[in-house]
C-alpha cells in the first residue's frame, strides 16, 4: 500500500493538458488493446466459451479510466474501480476456465496502452525522464493490483459457481491465499471442520497440465488422482484450482518439492496420459498469513517459465526474480535486451536464425545438444555461431559473456 500511495503523490506532478490528451485517445487505445487481446491470448475453449469481444473491449476501457480517475486525483485505485476492471475473471470462473489466459490479457492491454502512453509524453512539451519514469511505476503497480483483484474476484466467482459439497473447502482455500481469514485460530477451527491438519508455514506449488491432443476434458482430475497416488509429507494440502491447475501447500521448509513434481510427472505418464507438467514454486514463509505471499509467488514462477520455456518443468520464485525485477521496468529491459542483442533484432538477414541459435547454445550448453534441438547439422550450428561472434563482437566461450547473453534472450521472450 505504501508504494501505492507514494507513486499516487508523484503522479500530482503530470500535466492536466497531457492527462487530457490520454483522455481524448480513450477510445482508440482501448479498441487498440482489445484488438491486441483478441489477437494475442489464447483462449481455451474446451470448457466453455471465451469473453466475448465487447466484453473484453469493456475491461480494457475501463483499465483506462481507471487510470485516468486515479492519475487525475493523484490517488490509488478504489476497490469498485479494481472490480469493473476484474470483470474477465468472474467470466472465466463461470466457465470452470483458467485465470492464466485473464492476467495475460491484462498485461497485453497494458502493454499497448503504456506504449500509447509514451507517444503521447513524447509529443508533450513538458515532458521529462523522471515523469516517464514514475508514469511507468504507476502504470505497472496499478497492473499488479489488476491482477490480484482479477484473481481475487475470480476465486470468489469460482466459489459461487461451485456445487455446494465443495464450497467449504473452496472458502477454506479461498481465505488461506488471498489472506482473508479473520485469524489463524478461526482458520484452525474450519481447517479441523473439513478434516485438515495445518502446518505453521507453507511453500505454494501451482501445477499446471499442459494441453495434450484428445485430453482436454481430463485436467484437474487427472492431476488430482495421481496426487492422491503418491506419498506426500504430513500436514500437505492440494487443492484444484481450475480443471488444469493444481495448488499444493508444502509444509517442509527444509525439502524442496521438486522431487515431488518429478514423481507426479512420472505418475501422469504410468497412467497413459502424453501431457507435460508445469509447476511454480513459491518462497516458504511461516505463518499462515504467508501463504498468500507464496501463492503469488507460485503465480509469478509460473507464468514466467511459461514464457521462458514453454515445453514445462519446474520454475522457482527465487530462480525467475531477476526477470521479474527487469520486465517490471520495460525501459530497462528494453535497453538491456538492445544493448546485447541489437545486431540480432535489427533486420540483419537471418537475424532470426541467428537468434534462434543462439537460444538454443546457450540453453542446451553444447554444440551438439543445439543441434539436435533445432534438427540442423552440427556444422551449420558453428557457421551460425561464427556469425552471431562477429555480429555481437563477443567471445561465447566466455562463463560471464554466456551468463550476459541468457539473460538478455530470457528477457526478449518475456518483453
Amino acid at each position: 500500500m505504501a508504494r501505492s500511495a507514494t507513486t499516487s503523490k508523484a503522479l500530482s506532478g503530470l500535466p492536466e493538458s497531457l492527462l487530457a490528451e490520454i483522455g481524448r485517445r480513450r477510445e482508440g487505445m482501448a479498441r487498440h488493446m482489445a484488438r491486441a487481446v483478441i489477437t494475442d491470448v489464447r483462449w481455451d475453449s474446451s470448457t466453455g466459451a471465451p469473453p466475448s469481444a465487447a466484453a473484453i473491449a469493456r475491461a480494457c476501457a475501463a483499465g483506462l479510466d481507471l487510470f485516468l480517475a486515479a492519475a487525475r486525483e493523484a490517488r490509488a485505485p478504489t476497490p469498485e474501480e479494481l472490480h469493473r476492471v476484474a470483470q474477465l475473471g468472474i467470466h472465466q470462473a463461470r466457465g470452470s476456465q483458467a485465470v492464466e489466459p485473464v492476467l495475460t490479457a491484462y498485461r497485453i492491454a497494458a502493454r499497448v496502452a503504456w506504449n500509447a502512453i509514451v507517444a503521447a509524453w513524447k509529443e508533450h512539451p513538458n515532458a521529462d525522464p523522471q515523469g516517464m519514469v514514475v508514469t511507468a511505476d504507476y502504470v505497472f503497480t496499478a497492473l499488479d493490483q489488476v491482477a490480484a483483484e482479477v484473481t481475487r474476484t475470480y476465486l470468489a466467482a469460482r466459489e459461487q459457481h461451485l456445487q455446494r459439497g465443495t464450497r467449504v473447502q473452496t472458502r477454506f482455500f479461498h481465505a488461506l491465499v488471498s489472506d482473508t481469514f479473520d485469524s489463524e485460530l478461526a482458520l484452525q477451527k474450519q481447517a479441523l471442520a473439513l478434516h485438515l491438519q495445518l502446518a505453521p508455514g507453507y511453500r505454494a506449488v501451482l501445477v499446471k497440465l499442459l494441453a495434450g491432443k484428445g485430453e482436454a476434458d481430463h485436467g484437474g482430475e487427472t492431476l488430482v488422482e495421481a496426487l492422491g497416488a503418491l506419498q506426500l509429507p504430513p500436514r500437505t494440502l492440494s487443492h484444484a484450482v481450475d480443471p488444469a491447475t493444481l495448488l499444493i501447500l508444502w509444509p517442509d521448509p527444509e525439502v524442496s518439492p521438486a522431487d515431488l513434481i518429478r514423481r507426479l510427472q512420472n505418475e501422469i505418464e504410468d497412467r497413459g496420459r502424453s501431457r507435460r507438467l508445469r509447476a511454480g514454486l513459491g518462497s516458504f514463509h511461516p505463518g499462515l498469513h504467508g501463504v498468500s505471499r507464496s501463492y503469488l509467488e507460485a503465480q509469478q514462477a509460473l507464468d514466467s517459465g511459461r514464457r521462458l520455456k514453454p515445453e514445462g518443468g519446474l520454475h522457482v520464485y527465487e530462480e525467475v526474480l531477476p526477470y521479474l525485477v527487469m520486465t517490471q521496468n520495460p525501459l530497462l529491459a528494453e535497453r538491456y535486451v538492445r544493448h546485447h542483442l541489437g545486431p540480432l533484432l535489427d533486420g540483419v538477414r537471418g537475424g532470426g536464425d541467428l537468434l534462434a541459435t543462439l537460444e538454443a547454445y546457450l540453453e542446451e550448453g553444447s554444440l551438439k545438444a543445439a543441434a539436435e534441438a533445432l534438427h540442423l547439422h552440427r556444422h551449420t550450428i558453428i557457421y551460425r555461431l561464427g556469425k552471431v561472434r562477429d555480429l555481437l563482437g563477443l567471445d561465447l566461450d566466455d562463463p560471464q559473456v554466456r551468463h550476459r547473453l541468457q539473460m538478455a534472450t530470457d528477457l526478449h521472450r518475456l518483453t
